[in-house]
């Protein structure tokens, strides 16, 4: 599986059902009438949250479908397909909005209708993007000033950057100045329906030998959902218009080898780790992306390795790693997904433990020839 297709993953991915938030006021810069288009799924909910703790009134519009007992009796509802076209609107016409929060991932369209839809009744549209839009990750850093992808005319070749970026385009042209872009890079977490970052996370906790991404030297990006929605809120309360990356997991650059040094002590993990070349694991067909999940090596781009410099001067702060793969379990645990087989099925995700135990044989016997 390449980047591409992990980007399609995460515009298809969902998530099953969740628990009613702990709502507190916390906020002091006055309540605000927020429209969520959704708020039931992944990221959604994570966003209401926050909104919700900090006091503000928080309406939420979709099918009723996706999760419906979420926030049932806490939060009002309004029912609505977004697939009926921009008539489906129109109950949202009849209050005039502080901001309208869009997560939608996948159709560009429906961000026409909706910004369409609404441009006379919000004052503020936040949107969540993602850093796949940029044109290419050629040098360490993008940021948001940086080149985005150039639209092609046939919009049957568009898949989910290009879906995200005429999304982006619609979204300025009718709240030209009153906008807030949100491009997070892979978000991780509570309700998390990807098993990339469980793939490691359940070896080393089955205390199971790992065989670990090339030198441990390329860096690793995610972020968590908790921190996506903190900051949307913090934008919304702020003002805080523009474009902004959300990429993680912490402030500085994260790599390899201290993320999954991090996660074994965290989780008292007996695991040993194996480092070796690309080289020497491409010999072995075992391949970024594909085998190995969310190793993005930086002899192909930097990919991983966005800025965030412009969110955390606006007031990004940070979950603790510790706590994201906490969240991950326990999420895992609830699905009851816990005894999880890899590397196999019709859609599988990194390497079967067999084939892993067979290359990290083939490092030792190398260490020992070089010896």
């Amino acid at each position: 599986m390449k980047r591409r297709s992990f980007l399609e993953k995460v515009a298809l991915s969902g998530a099953l059902v969740g628990i009613a938030p702990t709502i507190s006021c916390t906020n002091s810069k006055g309540k605000l009438k927020i429209l969520v288009l959704g708020g039931t799924n992944f990221l959604g909910p994570a966003i209401v949250n926050s909104c919700v703790a900090n006091g503000h009134a928080v309406t939420l519009f979709n099918r009723g479908i996706t999760n419906p007992d979420l926030f049932s009796g806490i939060l009002p509802q309004i029912k609505g397909d977004r697939e009926d076209g921009k008539n489906c609107y129109e109950p949202l016409q009849e209050t005039h909005w502080d901001v309208v929060f869009d997560v939608w991932p996948q159709r560009a369209k429906l961000v026409e209708e909706a910004t369409e839809a609404l441009k006379s009744f919000a004052k503020h549209y936040v949107f969540v993007s993602s850093v796949a839009v940029y044109k290419d990750f050629n040098e360490a850093g993008r940021n948001e000033d940086d080149s985005v992808l150039t639209l092609p005319k046939d919009k049957s070749t568009w898949s989910y950057p290009e879906e995200k970026i005429a999304s982006e385009n619609f979204v300025v042209k009718r709240f030209p100045k009153n906008h807030t872009i949100l491009r997070p890079g892979p978000i991780k977490g509570w309700r998390d329906p990807a098993h990339d970052l469980l793939y490691w996370i359940l070896k080393l906790q089955r205390d199971q030998n790992v065989l670990a991404p090339g030198s441990g030297t390329d860096p690793l990006q995610f972020i968590d959902v908790k921190d996506v929605g903190r900051f949307a809120t913090t934008a919304l309360e702020n003002k805080l218009f523009g474009v902004y990356n959300c990429v993680g997991p912490t402030k500085e650059t994260l790599n390899w080898k201290n993320f999954l040094e991090t996660a074994k002590s965290h989780l008292n993990s007996k695991s040993n780790l194996f480092w070796s070349s690309r080289k020497f694991l491409e010999t072995h067909q075992v391949y970024p992306w594909d085998s190995l999940p969310l190793w993005a090596p930086t002899s192909d781009d930097y990919f991983m390795e966005v800025s965030n410099a412009k969110a955390v001067a606006a007031g990004f702060s940070y979950t603790p790693i510790e706590k994201t793969l906490d969240d991950c379990l326990a999420w895992c645990n609830r699905q009851g997904e816990i005894d999880m087989v890899f590397g196999t099925g019709n859609d599988p995700i990194g390497i079967t433990h067999e084939k892993e135990l067979e290359v990290i044989s083939g490092i030792v016997k190398e260490a020992q020839t070089n010896e």
